[in-house]
């Protein structure tokens, strides 16, 4: 039969209080202390991932003013290398208009001294013809008047 001894509890109480101490002393402690050492390590890595992901979009955020003042800095030099482009343009041609006009002015000239030079090469021509039909007619017409005294 069963029966309740004092003492057995009372040992056996005191088993239990000595068997928790050793726990507590060897297991439970060290126990305890590898998981609080884990628990610190693992939000030291947590810390300092929200750190680098702080550096990181601080970085990001660098990146992306240089980038805005890349291209605004490029939008820049093409506007000005337009702007440069388009005096070029309009300087040759105004440089090219005026050389046309010279051209034309040097046309014009040479057009009217060629056609001074033709002129003048006619009214000889036409001087000759006509001091050549001047002498024939004064030869023949001596002939003609001797022809005409003879009979």
């Amino acid at each position: 039969m069963l029966s309740i001894n004092f003492f057995n509890i009372l040992f056996t109480i005191v088993n239990v209080l000595i068997i928790y101490w050793i726990l507590d002393k060897f297991l439970f402690k060290r126990v305890m202390k590898v998981i609080s050492e884990r628990k610190d390590d693992i939000k030291e890595k947590y810390d300092e991932a929200e750190r680098r992901e702080q550096d990181a979009e601080k970085e990001k955020k660098k990146y992306m003013q240089k980038q805005d003042a890349a291209e605004q800095e490029a939008a820049k030099i093409i506007r000005e290398a337009r702007l440069e482009a388009d005096k070029i343009h309009d300087r040759r041609i105004k440089e090219a208009s005026v050389e046309a006009d010279h051209i034309r002015d040097k046309a014009r000239i040479d057009a009217k001294d060629i056609k001074e030079r033709n002129l003048a090469e006619s009214r000889e021509a036409i001087s000759a013809l006509a001091m050549m039909a001047a002498k024939r007619i004064l030869e023949n017409g001596g002939e003609s008047d001797a022809a005409g005294k003879n009979s």
